[in-house]
């Protein structure tokens, strides 16, 4: 299809931009899983069991066209909240997970170190950069 004026070709883009919205939006989410599942293969836990709560948390939001802008977010969900240990909401546990940065539990000492690869945070970021840039490269050369 070609087009005959600046409203068409608006309209061709912004086509073409949401379908590439939506595979950049799988691989991004993949991109996320694959990291923060990653998490697990450091090493297994003595003092604590593992939940996996931390490999659920990757979500994006749904697909937005607004005016000339297509868009959605990446992003861990922070909702999830522990019911052992001192009852860690996912915010503190991504923290420590992710940088080491430990959290005072409600005994006010600081949490333990869990048992991971840190930088999952990130790692993941660079692949979904990755990612989407190559998304769009691909359909808008």
């Amino acid at each position: 299809m070609t087009a005959t004026n600046m409203k068409q070709l608006k309209q061709m883009i912004i086509k073409k931009a949401q379908k590439a919205m939506v595979v950049s939006q799988e691989k991004m989410l993949a991109d996320m899983y694959e990291e923060t599942g990653g998490f697990y293969t450091g090493g297994e836990p003595t003092m604590y069991e593992r939940t996996g709560a931390l490999g659920d948390t990757p979500k994006t939001t749904a697909i937005t066209t607004t005016g000339d802008s297509v868009s959605f977010e990446a992003y861990l969900d922070k909702k999830h909240q522990y019911t052992t240990g001192s009852n860690p909401n996912m915010q503190q546990v991504l923290e420590l997970a992710n940088d080491g940065k430990p959290f005072t539990t409600k005994n006010g000492y600081p949490a333990r170190e869990t048992v991971g690869q840190k930088g999952f945070w990130e790692r993941a970021n660079e692949k979904m950069k990755k990612s989407f840039d190559d998304t769009m490269k691909s359909f808008f050369g």
